[in-house]
């Protein structure tokens, strides 16, 4: 059995449209999906707490989660959800949270609402446990322009989300970021094929 890699990923929504932000790389529809890396969760700013049942690992990586699932929508997308750093705040010195902390920026949290997780089947290529955050559209930062990796952004109601992004981890998640922070927290896992979906 292959032991699934720890993943964050952003799902960025428009409450006022219904829709979600994807990235179209080619033929394919992205979501905001990394691995958490060295500078995440290294700012010393607020990090709302996650309990381990929730996010299925120690509480005290709640933020570099967090900042991972950050750093996906501004890779991928090149939207930056930051806010001004407090002064005098420890800050990250490399990567992308580097460049962004020379501008006086850090990872703004608190704009995530934690959704739940997801673990690919047994045997999945590339197999993921995936920490699903959602943010509101409002809440990325004009202070830093920049490119994502994608070729465009694309917005999409859920319905349509569901069937063009092709991923059976995620669908379950992309109805509930619409309903923001409504909804209880779910695990998606998979047995003989077939998703289950429960409450965390």
């Amino acid at each position: 059995m292959s032991r699934p890699v720890d993943m964050a990923a952003l799902l960025l929504t428009d409450l006022h449209t219904g829709r979600l932000a994807f990235g179209r790389e080619g033929a394919s529809l992205v979501a905001p999906m990394a691995r958490p890396e060295r500078g995440d969760g290294f700012a010393a700013v607020a990090a709302p707490a996650l309990p381990r049942r929730w996010l299925g690992a120690p509480e005290t990586r709640s933020a570099a989660f967090q900042d991972a699932a950050l750093r996906a929508a501004l890779e991928a997308l090149g939207q930056l959800i930051a806010r001004p750093a407090p002064e005098g705040a420890r800050l990250a010195r490399e990567g992308v949270w580097g460049r962004v902390a020379r501008h006086q920026l850090a990872p703004d949290r608190a704009a995530l609402v934690f959704l739940g997780r997801a673990i690919d089947p047994v045997g999945a290529p590339g197999r993921r446990h995936i920490r699903v955050f959602c943010a509101p559209m409002n809440s990325v930062s004009n202070s830093i322009k920049r490119r994502g990796r994608c070729d465009r952004l694309v917005w999409l109601d859920a319905g349509a989300a569901v069937q063009t992004l092709e991923d059976p981890a995620l669908a379950p998640f992309l109805r509930r970021a619409l309903q923001g922070a409504g909804a209880p927290p779910l695990k998606v896992t998979f047995r003989a094929g077939q998703r289950a979906e429960q409450p965390l």
